[in-house]
């Protein structure tokens, strides 16, 4: 490893995760061709999704180690954590436009994203948004783009494996209604599953952790398949507490489970659970996942890398680093017409970007918790619009 990214990397993570911003300086500090590229680390380091906010920061630690600078210049990243929270997300944003960051990376949760797009908008640097899901990260906010699918592709997704694959007919929902990415993805769902085939749909707010009371809505109700679009505390809790009842129905979910805590708070309860995902290494790997997975190793001796997000994360800086090398500037404009006009090579598939801003996808990959591991499950392939 690097030593000097290494010690970095430290220093990152510490700031990240004891400050909002931790550099601040005049953005025509940045403008020197001598000077470090500064990128901007929009995450969510502490709060109710800092596990997802690390695994992404790993892949980009990641890629980082394995390719530490473009047109001659160092990269030098700017951590902002957004602490979970819409109202900190701005704050953080603002943070980072100050710093002069020509491009920022991050985040997951779709609602800190959208609090944040307005300042990234009015400063006009664009960002790439890892894992936020939501479709509204994208309307309206050219800033954005995503390597990602979003919340309307694996709800349906996830809706249309139910009825083929899982041959269900019915379906149970619990959702947190204060949480943006839970509402979309329960949208999609019923949109695709079709609202008559909703037998209880249940809710509660974020921070709750008794969920007796919805599950014996649902228990009575006897769907055959249960969604639960929640992020990964709540999810673990519910199927904890189902289990505890007595009730062992088939949970389905979206990429929010895909985090070590799920099965550390879930153990043996969140085994059999079935969610959508962005990435599997399969068992023979392109040359592109096996540079991946050598770059994680190196980085992270003896490790593997623990998620989906790890590999979006490793994405997301690679695209941004792809689109400064076409450009042959910082500059913003620039730089959003490379993104908008190539196509990537990357751990998650060839990805070109939509009119939105979206990457262009047509299926997903499906994971199920095994031996208290994530293994594959299955590919749901979304069909064609006719």
């Amino acid at each position: 490893m690097n030593n000097r990214l290494f010690k970095h990397k430290i220093i990152a993570t510490f700031l990240g995760v004891t400050m909002t911003m931790a550099l601040s300086v005049p953005v025509s500090a940045a403008d020197s061709a001598d000077d470090p590229i500064r990128v901007g680390i929009f995450m969510t380091f502490t709060g109710s999704n800092a596990a997802g906010g690390q695994l992404e920061f790993e892949g980009i630690q990641a890629a980082q180690n394995a390719r530490p600078e473009v047109l001659g210049r160092e990269i030098e990243f700017v951590i902002a954590d957004n602490k979970s929270d819409d109202v900190e997300a701005v704050t953080a944003a603002s943070s980072l436009v100050s710093a002069g960051c020509s491009i920022v990376l991050g985040s997951p949760g779709s609602s800190y994203c959208i609090a944040a797009a307005p300042i990234f908008e009015e400063a006009g640097i664009p960002v790439i948004g890892t894992t936020a899901t939501n479709p509204l990260v994208t309307q309206g906010n050219d800033c954005y783009f995503r390597p990602c699918y979003t919340d309307d592709f694996q709800g349906a997704a996830m809706a249309q494996f139910a009825a083929k694959d899982l041959e269900a007919k019915t379906a149970g929902i619990i959702t947190d209604v204060t949480d943006t990415y839970c509402i979309g993805a329960r949208k999609y769902f019923v949109e695709t599953f079709g609202e008559e085939n909703i037998v209880a749909d249940v809710r509660y707010n974020k921070g709750d952790q008794d969920f007796s009371a919805q599950l014996n809505a649902i228990r009575e109700a006897n769907p055959d398949v249960v969604f639960c679009p929640t992020q990964y505390t709540e999810a673990a809790l519910i199927q904890i507490q189902a289990h505890q009842m007595g009730y062992y129905p088939q949970f389905l979910a979206i990429d929010s489970w895909e985090v070590q805590p799920m099965i550390d708070i879930g153990g043996k309860d969140v085994e059999g659970s079935l969610f959508t995902c962005f990435f599997v290494a399969g068992d023979n790997p392109s040359p592109t996942v096996q540079k991946y997975l050598d770059d994680y190793d190196a980085m992270f001796p003896g490790q593997n890398p623990k998620g989906s997000g790890t590999a979006l994360g490793y994405d997301s800086y690679n695209i941004a680093l792809d689109a400064i090398e076409i450009a042959g500037t910082t500059d913003s404009e620039a730089l959003m017409e490379a993104l908008e006009e190539n196509e990537f090579d990357c751990v998650t598939g060839l990805i070109r970007f939509d009119e939105e801003h979206d990457a262009i996808k047509d299926s997903a990959y499906i994971k199920t918790i095994k031996d208290g591991k994530f293994v594959y499950y299955a590919l749901a392939q979304l069909d064609p619009i006719s």
